[in-house]
Parts: structure tokens; C-alpha cells; sequence
């Protein structure tokens, strides 16, 4: 089974440069036409969270109908800067979703199950695990103790390290937490929201934040009051089960790098020279 995740297009808005505006609705049309080269296709897609950087109903029309070009199913998750109710009408088509209340929902028919948990704050940039939602997520992992599972979720519910966005992180998180390291067939948990790459070892698995699609903050562990967005490479993650190895992840950055990211292919060093 191959998963490829992807969040925060933020679509919508327009980041000035010293080289001009980026408007993030063109590069998360870069970031469609890469998945559409991937060899061999994933079997799904997460997309989790922040389509739109407002809340557009115009935003969200545009990154459906770029979505469209996609063979596999997309599934999609909010984020702090999506809302429900447009997220409902404007993909009417997405039937995984409860009918009401919060977007979060199980995936059964793939050889791992997938627990896709809805962490949005309506009005907050911060994420929220309430007891509702705890007690949902707790129900669902009871229900498969002895299935290989994974959950992807808007907000990371554990700290960076990096003050800023730490402070944005998921409410409750310890709680989570604690739910968590009682399930032993969480694979990981996967993440976005910070618009950096993190892998921690957490609560007896492994946590993933998946940098943005679109753009990046810089990794900054003092104190700042705001972050500049940044054009390091973006990227999607891969994800690859297998029954013999287990769960396997792989970065796959978004864009054309003929010589790498780097400037160049170094020459190796030679002892005779």
C-alpha cells in the first residue's frame, strides 16, 4: 500500500518577493501535476488541511477542480484556515464525511486502517482534541486493537521545539497522547500545520509534520514574534506499507532539480590528487 500526503496549499494567497508576488494557487498546481507523476500512483491521497488561506468558497472551487485531475481518491481533512460548512458544499462529492458535525472519519478497505481525526478550532489557529473528540478517537482504535493503523490530523499534538509554532499546536495534546500509548497498532501519527519537516519519536510511535506543498517557514528555536514565509523546496510525503518491513516514509520534493537541490553534483574526494 502507497499513501502520499499532502497539506497546506493555502491557496488564496499571495506572498510578495524581492522577485515579485507568488501567488500559492500556482504552485499548488505544481504540486497536482507532481502527484500526477508519481510511479506507481499512490492508492490514496491525505490532504490535510488549509486548502484556502481564507476560507474561500472561490478557493475551494479551484483546488477542487485542480484535485479532478488526480486518479487516486482524495481525502481531505480541515485546518485552522478552512471551514466546515464550505468545505461540505464545495465537495459535496467527498461522502466519507459525517453528514454533521466534525469532519473526521475511518477509512476501513485498504490493508491499513486510517483514522483521519478533525483537530479545527472554528476562529482559533490553534487545534482542539475536546473530550468529545478524544472519546471518538479512542472509540474508533478499540474497535481495531489487532489492524496496522494510522492517523493524520491538521495539528501536531506534540511540541517542535520551535517556540512559535509551538504555541499553535494541538490543545490537549497530552491527552491524545495518552490514548495513543495505549494502542500499539498506531503506526504514526502524521501531521501538518508547521510547514516544516519534524519526525519525533512520540507516545510509543512515530510522529510526522509533512512540510507545505506551497511554501515554508524557517526553522527558528527562539523566541520571535512572526515568521516570513520561505521558498524552500516544498514536498509531499510518501508512505509505503509493506507486510515484510512495515511503514516506510519517503520525501518526495515538489519541482524540477536537475542537479539536486543543491547547486551541483560535488566531486568526490581523491586520495591520489
Amino acid at each position: 500500500m502507497n499513501i502520499a500526503h499532502v497539506t497546506d496549499f493555502h491557496v488564496g494567497r499571495v506572498i510578495e518577493t524581492e522577485n515579485g508576488p507568488v501567488d500559492l494557487y500556482d504552485r499548488m498546481v505544481t504540486a497536482v501535476a507532481h502527484l500526477k507523476t508519481l510511479t506507481p500512483q499512490p492508492d490514496l491521497i491525505m490532504l490535510t488541511g488549509d486548502l484556502s488561506n481564507h476560507g474561500s468558497e472561490a478557493d475551494y472551487i479551484r483546488v477542487r477542480d485542480a484535485l479532478r485531475e488526480l486518479e487516486p481518491p482524495v481525502y481531505i481533512l480541515p485546518g485552522n484556515h478552512d471551514r466546515r460548512d464550505a468545505l461540505r458544499r464545495i465537495f459535496a462529492d467527498h461522502q466519507y464525511w459525517p453528514q454533521e458535525g466534525y469532519l473526521h472519519y475511518v477509512l476501513e478497505d485498504y490493508p491499513v486502517r486510517i483514522i483521519a481525526l478533525d483537530t479545527l478550532a472554528s476562529g482559533q489557529h490553534y487545534g482542539l482534541l475536546d473530550e468529545e473528540r478524544l472519546a471518538w478517537v479512542d472509540a474508533r482504535l478499540q474497535e481495531a486493537p489487532g489492524r496496522p493503523t494510522l492517523i493524520f490530523m491538521h495539528h501536531p499534538p506534540f511540541k517542535t521545539y520551535m517556540p512559535y509554532p509551538d504555541k499553535l499546536i494541538c490543545h490537549n495534546g497530552d491527552a491524545f497522547g495518552d490514548i495513543v500509548a495505549h494502542h500499539p497498532q498506531i503506526q504514526a501519527v502524521v501531521c501538518g500545520h508547521v510547514h516544516r519537516d519534524v519526525v519525533a519519536s512520540w507516545r510509543g510511535t512515530t510522529a510526522f509534520i509533512t512540510t507545505s506543498a506551497t511554501f515554508s517557514y524557517d526553522m527558528i528555536l527562539h523566541e520571535v514574534d512572526d515568521l516570513d514565509p520561505l521558498f524552500e523546496p516544498p514536498a509531499c510525503r510518501l508512505f509505503l506499507w509493506r507486510e515484510d518491513t512495515g511503514l516506510i516514509s519517503h520525501l518526495s520534493f515538489i519541482g524540477s532539480y536537475p542537479q539536486g537541490i543543491s547547486e551541483g553534483v560535488p566531486q568526490p574526494p581523491d586520495d591520489n590528487a
